[in-house]
């Protein structure tokens, strides 16, 4: 697969993308793996670790625990 061929992917994985309803369970999915796609297409090589979990993160934010809440 050339170089060329990751554009015309992900232009084609964002144009699939955009016919799910919001607010569907597998929309944060979906806008991930897109955003993932593309910066794959950005770049002339791979995406790196730490940008990978910045997209992650994004669309996935962890749940850190609440200092209020306690199980007694």
């Amino acid at each position: 697969m050339g170089q060329g061929a990751l554009p015309d992917r992900a232009r084609a994985a964002e144009a699939g993308c955009r016919n799910p309803a919001a607010g569907q369970p597998a929309q944060p999915f979906v806008d991930a793996l897109t955003e993932l796609v593309q910066a794959q297409a950005d770049t002339t090589g791979f995406v790196v670790l730490h940008r990978w979990v910045e997209i992650l993160e994004r669309h996935f934010p962890p749940q850190l625990p609440d200092p209020e809440h306690t199980t007694e």
